[in-house]
């Protein structure tokens, strides 16, 4: 089946829209942004936005699905190019760790704006799916065995995929303080090893 070509001309509008609204988030918070506020900002008639968009909300949505859909073929499509054998407990960080915080860095201003100038819940929420799923991989490749783990497998994966959410908004809410290999390798360390590299022994008091 032949993929059609989009118009280059709604490439350019789309992508002038898109700039505008990341640009106008960073200003102010999203409910007070309107369709014409956009419009204006990206030098587009608001009756052209219509042409291509229903709503405000259909707009966003459809740009953040296209930003997770990036995100997911990254880490999952590229997947096939990455080593057969890896060192999990060598303390460097496996190529889907840095993938992830790749693509977040390239798209810093959008992953800003929606997670930490604006919180907006849905960008949230899709955002955990995708981590959810690499988790899930991660743990099962890691260790298969459940008897292996230190809790059930489902709490395992949902407190890493909490901590990761939170570890990347840190991140980009202050301007990425660690380098993409860096953040990658502390997360996966504290994934497998956790917080420490010795269990502390509590010493009783005289």
């Amino acid at each position: 089946m032949k993929v059609k070509k989009m118009d280059p001309r709604v490439v350019r509008t789309h992508q002038l829209l898109r700039r505008a609204l990341i640009e106008l988030m960073e200003e102010r918070d999203f409910e007070q942004i309107t369709v014409q506020d956009i419009s204006e900002r990206a030098t587009v008639k608001r009756a052209t936005f219509y042409l291509h968009f229903d709503d405000k909300q259909a707009f966003v949505q459809q740009y953040m699905n296209e930003i997770l859909e990036d995100l997911r073929e990254h880490l999952f499509v590229s997947e096939a190019s990455d080593p057969e054998e890896f060192d999990m407990l060598s303390g460097k960080a496996h190529p889907s760790f840095v993938r992830l915080f790749h693509q977040i860095a390239e798209n810093f201003n959008l992953y800003y704006a929606l997670l930490v100038r604006n919180r907006v819940s849905y960008f949230a929420s899709a955002l955990l799916e995708v981590i959810h799923e690499f988790i899930s991989k991660g743990v099962d490749f890691t260790e298969p065995d459940d008897r292996n783990l230190t809790a059930t497998r489902e709490i395992v994966v949902k407190y890493v995929e909490s901590a990761f959410l939170e570890v990347i908004i840190w991140w980009v809410a202050n301007n990425m303080p660690y380098s993409e290999e860096e953040i990658a390798a502390h997360l996966m360390n504290l994934s497998i090893r956790g917080p420490y590299k010795h269990i502390p022994e509590r010493k009783s008091r005289i």
